[in-house]
């Protein structure tokens, strides 16, 4: 399994874990659309923030964001998609990006 690593972002505590092998396989399977080519063939369209919703719900394994009435918030792309400020996502993707190695380059494959 996947080792954890914590990391304060933003004022908030958020646990990651790695990605395994299976992890990353069934997000780009959720994230990938296929479109015919002119010759008749598919080509493979990975949606990048897809991607990263799917990455964000698999490797985040605990925060201490609440909700207005201080319950804790369940890790879900719901969740994720009514976080405040959107700057608060975009530092855990890069977060959890940083924890797997991946690069903008490998995310658009």
């Amino acid at each position: 399994m996947g080792s954890e690593h914590e990391a304060l972002i933003m004022g908030h505590r958020v646990v990651f874990r790695t990605w395994t092998y299976g992890m990353k396989q069934e997000a780009l399977r959720e994230a990938t659309r296929w479109r015919r080519e002119p010759g008749g063939g598919l080509e493979p369209d990975v949606d990048p923030w897809t991607l990263n919703d799917v990455m964000l719900v698999q490797t985040v394994v605990e925060w201490d964001l609440v909700d207005g009435e201080g319950r804790p918030l369940p890790i879900t792309v719901e969740c994720i998609h009514g976080l405040e400020p959107p700057e608060l996502v975009e530092e855990m993707i890069a977060e959890t990006q940083r924890i797997n190695g991946m690069s903008v380059a490998e995310r658009k494959k």
